[in-house]
């Protein structure tokens, strides 16, 4: 009879209101696990990075066009909140030095788009059922990441090839291609794997089908506590043993026995992991040092410019240039583009202001879970509690890295987390319904933006893998590159106008055409005024060389040898001809 209303609640999603669940889940069971061709880095640079924007872009133009007419605007406190904090962290935006105002401009729209993925979801009506739908989806997407990642530890070669996850030094990256990425990602897996074990609200009615599913629900607690035990990633050690810590304690009072058993499960995994002793054992004291060195510096900065920071944007090049006048060079860290900590990041380039967003989005949260906690108090379900537990992975891991630009799919989770977490707590009492004139208004104006994005991102998508494989050819044909880019004026800018650099050098090679040089020195005085690249100063150097401009290479020289003090291409002194 339980399942049968299960069912009923599902099918009373009709017609195209089903279609944002059923996108979600396709995207969570079909799309994330395929890695796309790139040849690395983070951001737009990730094609898979694209394809969860598309998706993000997707859900919300099929959330507007399949609400009813009539339907009200809700906003929760939550939200209005965020939106506050994202309203002020717009601020610096407006003051940062033009060079860097693109990859400002950038971020935000990252983090204002991510609040209307959050709040389109918090408007679609999804039920119990399709709620326990998501977390059994995302549950899966780890499962196979982890599933994958204990394959290459154990049997790498019966890893598909068409897969094409990394492996490297004996340590799976999984298709984020970042061990720490993939840690926090199967620590969220772990901490759904939990919650759904251990909390009463989640038991099937017949029970077949629970004993079922206890049995694989525990078959993963082991799996996952052994993959986290042998990726040896301190994010991800960190993130799981909070939640499991927290959630266990949270089902001490509702389940003991459950709790018990769960206990016993993970302590198996890890105990067989530490017997196996599969992945060899990694040294962090280099990266230690190297985050301790980025903390302190990038306190450093903030101490000097602790009220309108060193510029949104500019973090690459202020930091570098920053160690550059104290005498110090990138040894040791290499070019440090975040200082692996999201909230010294905002402070350090938008100041006071920008933390005062920060401490907003802390303050909503914060609220938002203690919401959560007094429900546990008032003897109702811990779902809510626990999802905030759930989210813990992912916020400690910003706290240490910076997963949601190394991955858009951690972020459209930690927003779609988020949302099925907020939609129950934020009350209707609670909520601010705006005008229906302003909700006709919305209707129109966000699907159609959405839209917009969906095929921007698409069109970024077929530009990107372009470019990929322009760039594995070595730059010997631009042609197919050049067609898709003209349509892409955004996405992939940067990129392209790096490889046309790059193309436009082998093609002096044969032409000895000077203008195309003149043209390199000019893009790269601007490129390095944002980026520090020791391929570009080199590359400049030669040309300054070529060209017998003694002044230019004397200064590149200095700076370059200063910032890459081991590379022997700063070394060469200038030749006259």
């Amino acid at each position: 009879m339980h399942h049968h209303k299960k069912t009923l609640q599902f099918l009373s999603l009709s017609g195209l209101q089903i279609l944002p669940l059923w996108l979600l889940l396709v995207w969570l069971l079909f799309i994330i696990p395929l890695k796309l061709p790139n040849m690395g880095g983070s951001g737009l640079n990730l094609p898979q990075n694209i394809v969860s924007w598309a998706v993000m872009a997707g859900v919300v133009t099929t959330i507007w066009l399949t609400l009813p007419a009539n339907r009200s605007l809700y906003l929760t406190v939550t939200a209005r909140w965020l939106l506050l904090a994202i309203v002020m962290l717009f601020i610096p935006v407006m003051y940062t030095l033009p060079q860097w105002r693109d990859a400002a401009l950038a971020r935000w729209l990252g983090l204002m788009g991510g609040w209307v993925f959050y709040v389109s979801l918090l408007q679609y009506p999804l039920t119990r059922f399709g709620r326990h739908e998501l977390f059994y989806g995302i549950l899966t997407t780890a499962t196979l990441q982890a599933f994958i990642a204990l394959l290459q530890f154990v049997a790498p070669e019966s890893v598909p090839m068409w897969l094409d996850y990394p492996h490297l030094n004996g340590r799976p990256y999984g298709v984020f291609q970042q061990v720490n990425v993939l840690a926090s990602f199967i620590a969220t897996g772990l901490a759904l794997a939990l919650m759904l074990f251990l909390l009463p609200s989640f038991t099937f009615a017949r029970i077949r089908t629970e004993r079922c599913r206890q049995y694989i629900l525990g078959g993963l607690l082991v799996l996952f506590s052994l993959v986290l035990t042998w990726l040896q990633s301190r994010a991800g050690w960190l993130g799981a043993g909070t939640v499991c810590v927290l959630l266990l304690l949270l089902g001490w009072g509702q389940a003991k026995k459950q709790t018990l058993i769960a206990i016993a499960l993970l302590a198996c995994g890890i105990t067989l992991a530490v017997i196996l002793q599969l992945g060899g054992e990694v040294a962090h004291s280099g990266s230690n040092h190297a985050r301790l060195i980025m903390l302190q510096d990038t306190l450093k900065m903030i101490g000097e410019r602790p009220w309108l920071g060193w510029g949104y944007g500019g973090f690459e090049y202020s930091f570098q240039h920053y160690r550059l006048d104290l005498g110090l060079s990138t040894l040791g860290l290499g070019v440090v583009r975040h200082p692996h900590n999201e909230i010294l990041l905002w402070w350090a380039e938008g100041g006071i202001i920008a933390l005062a967003g920060m401490a907003i989005l802390l303050f909503a949260g914060s609220r938002l879970a203690w919401r959560a906690w007094r429900q546990i108090r008032q003897h109702r379900s811990g779902e809510s509690a626990a999802l905030v537990i759930a989210l813990l992975p992912l916020l400690l891991h910003t706290q240490t890295e910076y997963p949601f630009t190394l991955s858009t799919t951690h972020w459209a989770i930690f927003l779609l987390l988020l949302a099925l977490l907020d939609h129950p707590l934020g009350a209707i009492a609670e909520r601010t319904a705006i005008a229906p004139g302003a909700m006709a208004c919305v209707s129109r104006v966000l699907p159609t933006l959405s839209t917009a994005v969906f095929f921007m991102a698409c069109t970024g998508l077929f530009a990107n893998l372009s470019l990929t494989t322009f760039e594995r050819a070595q730059f010997s044909n631009v042609d197919p590159a050049r067609r898709l880019m003209a349509f892409d004026t955004w996405v992939n800018t940067e990129r392209w106008h790096y490889d046309q650099q790059t193309h436009a050098l082998l093609t002096f090679n044969q032409t000895r055409e000077p203008q195309l040089l003149s043209s390199y020195v000019n893009w790269a005085q601007h490129y390095l005024s944002r980026r520090v690249d020791k391929n570009v100063y080199a590359t400049w150097l030669t040309i300054a060389q070529y060209q017998q401009d003694r002044t230019a290479h004397h200064r590149l020289q200095q700076e370059a040898q200063a910032l890459f003090p081991d590379d022997p291409r700063f070394l060469a002194d200038f030749v006259y001809q």
